[in-house]
């Protein structure tokens, strides 16, 4: 792929997911779980991911989503940024390691990886850094199921889109 489409396809990537994060903080959610997010912009990350970007390019649309997307909701620097910025780091790495080194994973599974490993860094990064306190850990089963459900929703989306940019 040349180098300016490339770039092109990074930054559309990166917009879209920027743009996502910040409108999803006004989604309502179906059941009542403090501080949980719908978590569509990990899409655009997916898409990075199964499209070969590699880990620079998919970690740093993961980071620029949140840092955007936090500037834009002025929660820069809260603790929900410190969550997701984490969940966002981690996931992305954890997919891309995942894709290139798992045969035959698929991007369901790829997703779903990504959104365990996103739980597991928030609850724990809360646990150390916000509440403090191990009595978190309990939130977990609760982030895991919701997630698998953003993923799932996430893998479909990423799918559908890359059957047809493949033709």
């Amino acid at each position: 792929m040349q180098k300016s489409k490339k770039i092109s396809y990074l930054a559309i990537l990166t917009g879209l997911a920027s743009a996502i994060y910040y409108f999803e903080a006004f989604l309502p959610l179906p059941v009542p779980v403090p501080g949980a997010k719908w978590g569509f912009s990990n899409f655009p990350v997916l898409m990075a991911t199964v499209n070969g970007y590699g880990y620079s390019n998919t970690i740093f649309i993961a980071f620029l989503k949140t840092m955007i997307g936090s500037l834009l909701s002025g929660k820069i620097l809260s603790p929900t940024f410190l969550l997701g910025f984490t969940g966002s780091i981690v996931s992305s790495f954890i997919m891309v390691f995942a894709y290139k080194n798992i045969k035959k994973i698929g991007v369901l599974g790829v997703s779903e990886l990504g959104a365990f490993f996103s739980n597991v860094s928030q609850v724990i990064v809360a646990a150390i850094f916000v509440v403090k306190s191990s009595g978190i850990f309990w939130y977990l089963p609760y982030m895991v199921i919701f997630g698998a459900i953003s993923a799932f929703i996430n893998s479909s989306i990423v799918s559908v889109i890359k059957r047809s940019l493949d033709g």
